[in-house]
């Protein structure tokens, strides 16, 4: 074999192993790239309200990115976070406050776009003004401490809860009479009018009923904002 002929072939070769390599480059690529889109999830749990975008919120040290959907008129309670907290409003109508008791005053209105942040161990609570989807990112891990336990009623009866993760654990029906409304009252409020399907109660502080109505779509109301039909 000749001499210019050896010299061809090599180049040849080096060109399909260029190549094969390219490809398998971008199929890695391709791999590790993704596209998460927003999701409607509707008839939400309390404790499948939000979503894992990215990361493991749960292990120290490693970035995360989650969603948290919330249903118009719903208050988050006082409430501290082992890590900071950055906050981006993605669908809906948000307001962010700082402190240990929920504060309608104090409220800072956040909308689509925009950019809240709470620091690790400072007391903060929120508003959801509407149908809400906020993305928090930050280094895990993340947990959501309530600052009073919350009771939450369900049709499995009244559970105490310490955090947000927490299934909670049975208590008598009516702590420090929460629960003036029943499961299965038809109400009004200013989202509309339902039956009461759910609600939560912060002792000394306020009650929350999680109100559904005939098309499935679910809202909260304190009960001086809920009414007879």
């Amino acid at each position: 074999m000749g001499k210019g002929v050896s010299v061809v072939l090599m180049i040849v070769v080096l060109m399909a192993v260029s190549v094969g390599s390219q490809q398998a480059g971008s199929r890695q690529q391709s791999v590790q790239s993704h596209v998460v889109p927003l999701k409607k999830l509707s008839k939400l749990a309390m404790d499948k309200r939000f979503e894992t975008v990215s990361g493991d919120p749960a292990k120290e040290g490693a970035p995360f990115v989650i969603r948290i959907h919330a249903e118009a008129g719903y208050i988050i309670m006082p409430h501290t976070h082992p890590v900071d907290e950055n906050i981006v409003v993605v669908k809906g109508s948000w307001a962010l406050g700082m402190g240990e008791r929920f504060n309608r005053d104090t409220l800072e209105p956040m909308e689509v776009g925009d950019y809240g942040f709470a620091a690790k161990q400072m007391t903060h609570f929120a508003l959801s003004k509407s149908d809400t989807i906020i993305q928090v990112h930050g280094i895990g891990p993340f947990t959501t401490q309530w600052v009073v336990p919350v009771y939450e009623l369900t049709d499995k009866g009244v559970l105490l809860k310490t955090s947000a993760s927490d299934p909670g654990r049975p208590t008598p029906t009516n702590p420090d009479g929460c629960f003036i409304l029943k499961l299965g009252t038809p109400v009004r409020g200013s989202y509309g009018e339902g039956v009461v399907v759910g609600a939560q109660c912060t002792p000394g502080e306020l009650t929350q009923y999680r109100v559904e109505k005939r098309d499935g779509e679910r809202f909260w109301a304190q009960r001086d904002e809920l009414n007879a039909p």
